[in-house]
């Protein structure tokens, strides 16, 4: 690899600056690589491991710092990094939850997320503005120098609060611009790593609709296997031509932890020639959505596993990267073996590589027979980047039809290209060609593709059930947009396409809506629903969406439930649940004064947190939960009078005298 990455702290951050990696900080930076500038937040000198890295692969996003384990409990004390002031306090129901931001003289700014309290100071100010404000979730930036910290001073306790799988700290180091940088190249020595990055599977994907992997048109994902010299290899052969983009599913650990972190380096060689090359040292945090064209978004939809993409996909502009004219695809034209070589970089420059042949494809290969089959032809259908791949089986005959594609009132044959695990393939460009439905034997597939819409600018389809808008900014890439409906039911596309940003429907249902006010829009995906919202308009339901998928509308009937664990003149506690749109609020009130309400929802979980501790709650309680279809749940509880301490007269049980 031509730019090393060094686990020293100047060279490192002097990497950052003139690597072409990734986007380059400011100058400032440099005046914090200083040994010991950073202290670490947790358990400082003692060492300690990670449950996850700068960069891994997450829902939606890039993960923003590190995860510092704390022995799987809560309430460790969390120490400032270094000196200077707490510039945010936020709480949020997800994501952070309860989070601290602390600029430095430097410019760099620490963040400490999943907090359990604050220190006696900063938890006063949280909870007199929630209090203020009547809100749980708030974003509060205090005035600079308004809470100045010390270096090693304890800011919080850390906790398990917002979007956190279990008790951590998450740990974040961004520059003036916002860009997260990666914390470990501050040289923490809490912090050890003896442990290689290790691969678990890596696949080929035919970029275009003429290339081929093992003579198919579809995706090919293999398991390499880890000899003993640690390097490894594959066990079985493989073919291709054409233009092929390269992908891996592999990962990283820290010394002690069973965690799966994310990859600092990824490089791929073709004839010892670099094609690409992915560092993630830093990122800017406005650019984090972009992970979804980084990974394969298909596949982690379909599948959970998010493979690296080693090559740059349509509308990917992450400054990340280095990479050839084609933009790290692999092209293979010449119908000659080529050697690939893909190294695995981690933080601590530990490496590891697989080596493997790409052998030429067969020339003028024949389709294949089939065996003969009596039951109905079955055809399914599929997207690969442009490329429609539609499969057939159960043919009377042992060679297989020619397809039939209509667009349009037209149509046009489209003859078998192979045959696989006795089914027909055919290979449509979806750049030449749109279809709305195709004909294999005597079975129609409606294919429901409508028109392309391409990104950069305004668009919109109409029918008469639906319209859908996109935004300039809507899509990362050309989409061919395919629409249905059914009934109360509409599907766009396919979960697996992912969107930039929103696009806007008006969808008129084709059944009658028992009652609207409890009627809202959710986003079907493997029997699971999912909460969209939107509104009505004469008869039009309006919404609003960042993914494509099947959505339908579902009445929400049913109130959330509440069910109180405690209530007594120190604290309430309950439970809060609701069966479909989730909740909306929590208020809780005594004696008419509105009380802060704590929310965990992995729990479902809400108690009190008392502005004035030492006053006890007496006289009405009343908690009241309210779902997103307006659905809402009142409990009410009435608490005596507190014991009130006894006061003593001391002239009745003699006093001193003057």
């Amino acid at each position: 690899m031509r730019t090393k990455l060094f686990y020293v702290g100047l060279a490192s951050l002097l990497l950052l600056l003139h690597s072409g990696f990734g986007q380059k900080p400011d100058k400032t930076i440099l005046k914090a690589v200083q040994p010991g500038y950073f202290l670490f937040p947790i358990m400082p000198g003692e060492a300690n491991s990670l449950s996850g890295g700068l960069g891994d692969l997450r829902p939606n996003h890039f993960h923003a710092g590190i995860d510092i384990r704390t022995a799987q409990r809560e309430g460790l004390d969390v120490y400032a990094a270094a000196d200077g002031y707490v510039s945010r306090i936020a709480v949020f129901t997800g994501g952070y939850g309860n989070v601290i931001f602390i600029k430095h003289p430097n410019g760099l700014t620490t963040v400490y997320g999943h907090l359990k309290t604050l220190s006696d100071t900063l938890g006063q100010y949280l909870r007199a503005e929630q209090y203020k404000k009547q809100t749980f979730e708030i974003d509060l930036r205090p005035a600079p120098n308004q809470f100045p910290v010390k270096k090693g001073q304890i800011i919080a306790l850390s906790g398990n609060t917002g979007g956190s799988g279990g008790p951590h700290l998450h740990f974040e180091i961004r520059d003036e611009k916002n860009n997260l940088l990666n914390p470990l190249l501050f040289g923490f020595q809490e912090i050890e790593d003896n442990v290689p990055p290790y691969f678990e599977r890596i696949a080929l994907q035919p970029l275009t609709p003429a290339s081929r992997v093992n003579g198919q048109a579809g995706r090919l994902a293999l398991t390499p296997v880890r000899r003993p010299n640690g390097d490894y290899v594959l066990t079985q052969p493989i073919s291709a031509s054409g233009l092929i983009g390269l992908e891996v599913l592999a990962h990283d650990r820290t010394s002690g932890s069973p965690f799966r972190n994310g990859l600092t380096c990824i490089e791929i060689q073709l004839d010892d020639q670099e094609m690409f090359a992915y560092n993630m040292n830093n990122f800017p945090n406005e650019e984090t959505r972009l992970i979804n064209l980084h990974m394969n978004y298909a596949v982690e939809q379909l599948t959970g596993q998010r493979f690296h993409r080693c090559y740059i996909a349509d509308g990917n502009t992450l400054n990340s990267y280095r990479y050839d004219q084609r933009q790290g695809k692999l092209p293979l034209f010449d119908g000659k073996p080529h050697e690939v070589r893909i190294t695995l970089y981690d933080c601590f420059q530990h490496t590891t590589n697989l080596r493997f042949t790409v052998l030429p494809e067969a020339e003028n290969a024949l389709p294949g027979k089939l065996t003969p089959s009596k039951l109905p032809t079955a055809i399914f259908s599929s997207v690969e980047e442009n490329t429609l791949i539609i499969r057939a089986r159960n043919f009377p005959t042992t060679v297989p039809p020619t397809a039939r594609l209509f667009a349009s009132g037209a149509s046009k044959d489209l003859p078998v290209d192979y045959v696989r695990g006795n089914e027909a393939y055919y290979v449509v460009d979806l750049q030449k060609y749109l279809p709305d439905s195709v004909q294999v034997g005597k079975t129609v597939l409606p294919l429901n593709f409508k028109k392309r819409i391409l990104p950069g600018k305004s668009a919109f389809y109409r029918d008469s059930s639906v319209t859908v808008a996109f935004a300039p900014e809507s899509l990362y890439d050309t989409l061919h947009l395919s629409v249905s409906t059914l009934g109360n039911q509409l599907t766009i596309n396919q979960r697996t396409i992912a969107l930039k940003d929103n696009i806007e429907v008006d969808f008129v249902p084709a059944d009658p809506v028992e009652d609207p006010r409890k009627t809202q829009m959710y986003l079907i995906n493997g029997g699971r629903r999912y909460y969209v919202g939107g509104f009505w308009k004469n008869n039009h339901f309006l919404f609003r969406s960042r993914q494509l998928g099947t959505f339908q509308l579902l009445a929400d009937p049913n109130p959330p439930t509440v069910k109180f664990l405690r209530k007594d003149h120190t604290a309430l506690v309950a439970t809060v649940k609701d069966d479909l749109s989730g909740l909306d609020t929590v208020r809780a009130m005594v004696n008419g004064e509105w009380i802060l309400m704590q929310y965990d929802y992995k729990r479902a979980l809400v108690w009190s947190d008392k502005l004035d501790p030492a006053k006890p709650f007496e006289g009405s309680v009343v908690l009241e939960a309210k779902d997103r279809a307006g659905n809402v749940t009142t409990v009410t509880a009435q608490l005596p009078p507190a014991p009130r301490p006894m006061t003593v007269d001391s002239a009745a049980v003699g006093g001193d005298e003057n």
